[in-house]
């Protein structure tokens, strides 16, 4: 069992639906807790997944840019528009990698 297994299935999907949802008008705070969410969310991630790969492996690295441009502390400041397309990027991504560890992980336990 790879490390992002250990995450419930459901956790994936709260930061996915936070993201979808950011392009919308809404108030500040919203993407204030966006961004911590997020940016949690990416670095435990990280943390799991990196246990088990190599460095060279996308996710990992993956999940750090993600990480890095929701960062709280330190916010991007960026137009609308390129926030779209990260938002969304980033959603899908995560979906992405939900889809990817549990169609290994079932593979594996196919074995």
């Amino acid at each position: 069992m790879s490390g992002a297994d250990r995450i419930p299935r459901w956790v994936w999907l709260i930061p996915a639906a936070l993201l979808i949802i950011a392009p919308f008008d809404l108030p500040y705070g919203y993407y204030t807790v966006l961004r911590i969410v997020v940016c949690g969310f990416a670095v435990a991630v990280f943390s799991q997944t990196w246990e088990n790969n190599a460095p060279t492996r996308p996710w990992p690295l993956a999940f750090v840019g993600i990480a890095i441009l929701f960062n709280p502390l330190v916010p991007a400041h960026l137009d609308r528009g390129t926030w779209l397309y990260l938002d969304i990027g980033a959603a899908i991504a995560i979906v992405a990698h939900l889809l990817t560890v549990r169609a290994k992980s079932k593979n594996y336990s196919d074995q």
